[in-house]
């Protein structure tokens, strides 16, 4: 079963929607890092530690946004259960659901913080995707539900066993050496015609990359729906 999950969620790599949602991604999370950037290099220095105090808070929270947004861009084809990305769902959700999307982004954010201070595990930027990943994806599932109650089977599991999770985050962890790897040579080709606009791949591709365990959880996932 994890192999199949494997195969089903590396195929996720294959679409063009893939690497579009992750410019996305990185517009969310790394475009209020530059805005920030640009602020705290004010002569005023006390509007500077003012800047940078905040942005302590408010990065980790666009970088949840962003995965959140990400995940459920995505979630029709992480889930198999269609060939197009839901660009509007995330945005109908904030609008025809605010209390819910607000609600998503709070527990993500409480995850997130969980995560940060677990021992040993804490600095696995794998594991921090994972998680965020899948609880949103678990979201997803229950918004399917209460759609359409017989897309979903009786006896859906939402989590995986232990070595199928260990797997998910060894396999999490090669992919992600492997997309710093990509982006780099990626950034270099791109740099030889145009070194102006190489660094601003480096970023979505990594990315993209270190999203594969949520794509294997998600295969996993999906395979369980009645389709």
């Amino acid at each position: 079963m994890f192999w199949y999950a494997v195969k089903d969620g590396l195929s996720v790599l294959l679409y063009w929607e893939t690497y579009l949602a992750g410019l996305e991604y990185c517009a969310i999370a790394y475009v209020p890092l530059i805005v920030f950037g640009i602020l705290m290099d004010r002569e005023d220095s006390t509007a500077a530690m003012a800047v940078g105090f905040g942005s302590m808070f408010a990065m980790p929270v666009f970088q949840v946004i962003a995965t959140a947004v990400f995940i459920l861009t995505l979630s029709p084809i992480i889930l198999n259960i269609s060939d197009d990305a839901a660009w509007s769902f995330p945005w109908r959700l904030v609008i025809i659901a605010p209390g819910a999307f607000i609600r998503l982004i709070l527990i993500l954010v409480v995850a997130s913080v969980f995560i940060v201070f677990l021992p040993l595990l804490g600095g696995l930027r794998s594991l921090y995707v994972l998680v965020l990943g899948a609880i949103t994806l678990m979201c997803v599932v229950a918004m399917l539900e209460q759609i359409d109650p017989d897309l979903i089977n009786d006896q859906v599991a939402l989590v995986p066993s232990f070595w199928f999770i260990v797997g998910l985050l060894c396999v999490g962890g090669l992919m992600s050496w492997i997309g710093l790897i990509v982006a780099a040579t990626l950034a270099t080709l791109i740099g030889l015609v145009n070194e102006s606009i190489a660094e601003y791949f480096i970023f979505p591709t990594a990315a993209i990359f270190g999203f594969i365990p949520v794509f294997i959880y998600g295969a996993w996932l999906g395979a369980q729906l009645s389709l």
